[in-house]
């Protein structure tokens, strides 16, 4: 009785181990066809049926493994939380950098990773960029606005350590390259005009501007101020003005002014008419009355933000300045429109997705705009004005757009004149002390 107990107790073993792969690979399964109809369609239009038929399963089969698509996003942040933390614990020593002539290979090394990272990860990216759909659960919420903090002490440490061999100029802020370097890197993970390069590829140029420089004879601070793509740049900055009130009889710019908040806070996907019905206190039946769509809503904030944009790049480019001048300049554009147009910088990034919205009218404008900076950039260096050798002119034009518009928390956190300052002194003149 005893060994037939045994024996079946031995049969049952390995079919419940063998169960129990079989339900970790469907899990796994599961989450990765998630993963991707999150990052492609975003995760409030992707359903649990689409996730079901991604995997070739029943719904009903799905609950056996997660009770709520809110379940599968937790876990999908947890595990890019661990992943992030994951690639600080590995972060090269700082010790083990002794001089300035190494110091670029390690730093490259690690900002690739975080970037991978990103990329590997890019629905839970995109779930951690902007707050949480109303209702969320405070687990979600949560995990959603953790801060990478142990990639951010991973890098500092490193800068610190270059800085002590000689390699970083002395007028560095360390913690404002620190934050940019951080947030560019897992911005790669999200953007469209990255798709024909790899991520270590885009990585390792990015940090080569922001330590080499692009421009081969840095100009004055005093020649940049007085460049005719500055004046016109400050000129049409100042002709900005600030949102108009509205008067209280004005329904639709009174939804207007509250869509643009709501969009800047949770993400053109994850807000509803009826949210902003809610924020506007009127009932969904007077917004509906009132707007056409929320994608009408959607054109008309944006479109005037990208005719005040397309319009200064335009007048920008067209002056008779240097190539250098003209991106410095195009600098200030940007940093002026995240300041005053913060909250559709904040909905822009919808575009920087996998699959943005159908607005090809908006979509073809951020073109145009790419296509003006590439432009610029050969004309530069064929001038002789601008240098990064064995760089592609696709992705150095995309890796200078990507420098030119700098992580908004931090602008919004140093100022556009300080930001403008680190600007000149890494993309421009390269933060490496030797290509001073």
């Amino acid at each position: 009785m005893t060994a037939g107990s045994g024996q079946t107790e031995r049969v049952r073993r390995p079919r419940a181990a063998a169960d129990g792969r079989a339900d970790s690979r469907r899990r796994t399964q599961i989450l990765h066809a998630a993963a991707e109809l999150f990052a492609s369609s975003g995760y409030a239009r992707a359903l649990l049926k689409d996730v079901a038929d991604a995997c070739g399963i029943l719904p009903g089969s799905l609950y056996h493994h997660f009770d709520s698509k809110e379940s599968i996003a937790v876990e999908l942040l947890e595990r890019y939380r661990d992943a992030l933390d994951a690639v600080a614990a590995a972060a090269p020593r700082g010790a083990d950098i002794t001089a300035a002539d190494t110091a670029f290979e390690p730093i490259s090394r690690f900002a690739t990773a975080i970037a991978g990272c990103a990329l590997d990860h890019r629905a839970a990216l995109q779930l951690s960029i902007y707050e949480p759909h109303a209702g969320a659960g405070a687990e979600l919420v949560r995990l959603a606005r953790q801060r990478p903090v142990a990639i951010e002490n991973a890098l500092r440490e490193l800068l610190d350590a270059v800085r002590s061999v000689g390699y970083l100029g002395a007028e560095i802020d360390r913690s404002i390259l620190t934050e940019q370097m951080c947030e560019t890197m897992l911005h790669t993970g999200l953007s469209v005009l990255h798709r024909e390069s790899a991520a270590d590829q885009v990585a390792t140029v990015l940090c080569r501007l922001l330590f080499e420089g692009i421009a081969a004879k840095p100009p004055t601070d005093r020649d940049l101020d007085r460049s005719p793509a500055m004046r016109t740049a400050r000129r049409i900055v100042d002709t900005w003005a600030e949102p108009a009130a509205y008067a209280e009889d004005d329904r639709l710019t009174m939804i207007r002014s509250v869509a643009r908040a709501e969009f800047a806070r949770r993400g053109y996907e994850a807000t509803t008419m009826r949210d902003i019905a809610a924020a506007a206190e009127l009932g969904a039946g007077s917004v509906y009355r009132t707007v056409e769509s929320k994608k009408a809503l959607l054109d008309s904030i944006m479109g005037s933000f990208h005719a005040e944009l397309s319009g200064a790049y335009q007048a920008v480019v067209g002056t008779d300045s240097t190539s250098v001048a003209k991106l410095d300049a195009l600098t200030w554009i940007n940093l002026s429109a995240i300041e005053r147009f913060d909250e559709e910088f904040a909905i822009q990034r919808a575009w920087f997705r996998s699959s943005p919205p159908d607005t090809r009218g908006l979509l073809y404008a951020l073109r145009q705009r790419a296509r003006q900076i590439r432009t610029v950039i050969e004309i530069g260096q064929r001038a002789g004005e601008i240098r990064l050798d064995g760089v592609a002119i696709s992705r150095l034009s995309a890796c200078v757009r990507d420098l030119i518009w700098m992580p908004p928390g931090l602008v919004a956190k140093v100022g556009t004149h300080t930001a403008l300052a680190h600007s000149r002194a890494t993309l421009l003149r390269g933060a490496a002390r030797a290509h001073h």
